[in-house]
């Protein structure tokens, strides 16, 4: 659990997104975590991010939902610089969605995961090369502490799902002033899970360290 004005001054700070800031500490976690293996790949992962598309105007029902995949460049050392090349990245994401029209949203979508989704039918996942390496989403939740017969509910930690080719998701749900972490890998594949929900609270403090001090 985060304190979402820490994540948010520490944003503002760094002068880039509260989501930037989400994908540069996992993208840390991932990197020690690796790199501990001696499983830290050259080129950097990449992560597919779900992305509201809705008008704030918009009164419809059902999701309006598209992806966008940025770098988390688990490649670079150094937790300012990695930032500064996740930001540029999902900038670059970021204006390529809002560039195009409304009506050709839902075709781009489609046609970016398309592959994904013929891998899973196919049941080719796992042995070709993935869209991207992981799903990091983070979604909005209830702004106010919520009680159920007077018990507070303390944090909310969201559970998603892991398909063949992705063996580890991270997804933040937002929880009254917190964000709250949810992991969920494949056992066989990402042993010892536990260490990068670890690692995901010290790349932060590192991030402080190096731009807030």
């Amino acid at each position: 659990i985060y304190s979402i004005e820490r994540l948010k001054n520490l944003a503002k700070a760094a002068d880039c997104t509260l989501n930037d800031i989400v994908l540069a500490i996992c993208s840390g976690a991932l990197r020690r975590f690796l790199k501990e293996a001696n499983q830290l790949p050259a080129q950097p992962l990449t992560a597919g991010c779900p992305v509201s598309v809705r008008p704030k105007d918009d009164q419809e029902q059902g999701n309006a939902i598209s992806f966008m995949i940025a770098s988390l460049a688990t490649d670079v050392a150094d937790p300012v610089k990695r930032l500064a090349a996740i930001r540029a990245s999902t900038q670059r994401a970021k204006e390529h969605l809002q560039s195009l029209p409304k009506s050709a949203i839902e075709s781009y979508t489609m046609l970016l995961m398309g592959p994904y989704i013929a891998q899973l039918v196919s049941g080719l996942g796992g042995r070709t090369r993935p869209v991207f390496n992981i799903t990091i989403s983070n979604v909005p939740g209830p702004e106010q502490t919520l009680y159920f017969r007077g018990a507070k509910m303390v944090a909310n930690y969201p559970c998603s799902l892991i398909t063949h080719g992705q063996a580890l998701n991270i997804t933040c749900h937002g929880y009254a002033d917190t964000l709250n972490f949810g992991f969920i890998a494949c056992r066989d594949t990402v042993p010892n899970m536990q260490n990068i929900a670890v690692y995901t609270g010290e790349a932060l403090e590192d991030l402080e360290s190096a731009i807030l001090e």
